[in-house]
């Protein structure tokens, strides 16, 4: 009889991605850094809420729209609140959201993300321990591929995961938060 080890790996990025949009003092695209902070403008009953990013090159701003002309009564007290205290956690999470994204013309970058791996394990009574369900936490959307993530895991070049992982695994598949699959036990 075997069993499988469950493990848990949380990922977390540690930054938000950087984006490409036309920069207007380069006269052309660069990347846009995502500031954490947030620009509040009211005029009588009506706000305005932006996302500062910074470009990579010459550190010019781009408001970012979050809300345009919204009434007060539309937006949620507490959001507010964590607009004016420049929320960094919310600012990350409004980072990765796409919607946002399309909406103001921007395109996401993910190739330079760095991020974290917290790995938890719950014991297996069982001593025959050959693979581990791995069950992935991923609450953002990374656009980042299991081969990709596992070869980083891993120190490992992509080329060599290829060649030692079964086939039956979805290493092409982009990461989800819940997604779970086995790994031999010795990786």
């Amino acid at each position: 009889m075997s069993c499988y080890q469950k493990v848990e790996w949380t990922i977390t990025p540690k930054s938000a991605p950087k984006v490409i949009r036309s920069c207007p003092k380069c006269g052309e695209k660069t990347h846009y850094i995502n500031s954490t902070k947030f620009r509040v403008n009211a005029n009588g009953k009506n706000i305005d809420v932006w996302l500062i990013y910074n470009c990579s090159k010459c550190k010019s701003k781009w408001n970012m729209t979050i809300h345009e002309r919204t009434n007060s009564k539309d937006i949620d007290p507490e959001k507010y609140q964590c607009y004016i205290k420049n929320d960094k956690d919310l600012a990350h999470q409004i980072g990765f959201d796409p919607v946002f994204h399309k909406r103001n013309h921007s395109e996401l970058v993910y190739d330079s993300m760095e991020f974290d791996i917290f790995v938890s394990k719950a014991e297996c009574n069982d001593t025959a321990r050959h693979l581990q369900e791995i069950t992935i936490r991923c609450p953002l959307s990374l656009n980042l591929r299991l081969d990709k993530l596992l070869a980083d895991h891993m120190r490992i070049s992509r080329s060599k995961l290829l060649k030692t992982l079964s086939e039956d695994l979805p290493l092409k598949k982009k990461i989800k938060d819940g997604m779970i699959f086995l790994l031999p036990s010795d990786y």
